[in-house]
């Protein structure tokens, strides 16, 4: 049985929640012993044995009880409390994105290794099965080299988020780096960081971060991948997310609008294979969730997920916004 402490109690926690649910089902035993929030309507939805008015009350009460933390505060207060909780001898699993900077995120980087905890951020699009798709085929070369990838993101103006911090973008980034990182970080997890990136895109909404970017990536090898999305598309019912991975000798598409997908392997000669029948739909988080809890048990290193690959990712977004505020500048990594 592994004990977990769930710090933060907004929107994406219900997934969480979701995912230790379905891990229980399967036999892993999972038990949530404790929670906090600074709204008490937030910690009244739960039947767990201890609640907390406020992270640190939890973080230094529970030390000794738990197995580890789920981080699922606002992304300003994501450095603070997983550096004090594995400090204090957490092991630390912390939504995306990792830290508002790569400064940060590196602090992150160095207690874990200080320390000898646990750290995975997670990053759930490592874990669907369009990820596990490009990897198998990347490995077996049967489509040859990989040509070109362009993946699009775009989802509506978050507003429910606790005081607005959404959309201020000194607390969460902005579109770049709460929406955004996704494909950031699945093209670099994928395709290694870049070596130059140019990017264009804007801030719509008054006080917000970036909230809308496109940015070009140039590697080494004569790579060529594009990513654009923001958070600025409301009422998408009819669409929401395209990725394209074109090889020498095909391409494969994955494409999400409203509860639809259509997920297909083209192949250069004319053969079209639906790989929702190779690879299923399952749910990311509960798969990012099971890998951690799986490399906490056995002691192995998260090496799907490393925090310093995930480090990449800020920095390389950070590098985009620099881009856009230099009217697209061409800047090398």
């Amino acid at each position: 049985m592994l004990r977990v402490g769930i710090i933060g109690q907004g929107g994406i926690t219900s997934v969480h929640y979701a995912g230790y649910e379905n891990l229980n089902n399967e036999g892993i035993e999972i038990a949530v012993d404790a929670i906090a929030d600074i709204r008490p309507e937030m910690l009244e939805k739960h039947d767990v044995p201890r609640k907390y008015a406020d992270y640190n009350e939890l973080l230094e009460a529970e030390v000794g009880k738990l197995d580890f933390v789920d981080i699922c505060l606002p992304t300003f207060l994501h450095a603070p409390a997983a550096i004090k909780a594995m400090e204090l001898g957490y092991n630390v699993l912390v939504e995306k994105p990792m830290a508002l900077s790569y400064e940060l995120c590196m602090q992150m980087c160095e207690t874990a290794k200080k320390t000898g905890r646990l750290l995975m951020v997670a990053q759930c699009c490592r874990f669907s099965n369009f990820a596990d798709a490009v990897r198998d085929y990347m490995a077996s070369g049967e489509l040859g080299a990989v040509r070109h990838a362009c993946f699009k993101r775009d989802d509506g103006t978050p507003t429910w988020g606790w005081d607005n911090w959404f959309l201020k973008g000194e607390r969460s980034g902005g579109a770049l780096l709460d929406l955004h990182v996704h494909d950031v970080d699945l093209l670099n997890s994928l395709f290694g960081v870049p070596k130059y990136i140019s990017s264009g895109g804007g801030t719509y909404i008054e006080g917000d971060g970036v909230d809308y970017v496109s940015t070009n990536y140039y590697y080494e090898g004569g790579l060529y991948n594009h990513s654009t999305g923001g958070w600025v598309t409301n009422n998408q019912s009819h669409y929401g997310r395209i990725y394209r991975v074109d090889f020498e000798k095909g391409h494969m598409i994955q494409t999400v609008v409203g509860d639809r997908q259509v997920f297909k392997l083209c192949k250069a000669d004319g053969e079209t294979i639906d790989l929702n029948e190779k690879y299923p739909a399952a749910c990311p988080y509960t798969a990012e969730i099971r890998y951690f809890t799986d490399c906490l048990v056995k002691g192995l290193p998260v090496t799907r997920c490393l925090p310093e690959s995930t480090a990449d990712s800020i920095r390389i977004a950070r590098t985009e916004e620099i881009s856009i505020m230099n009217m697209g500048e061409r800047i090398a990594l």
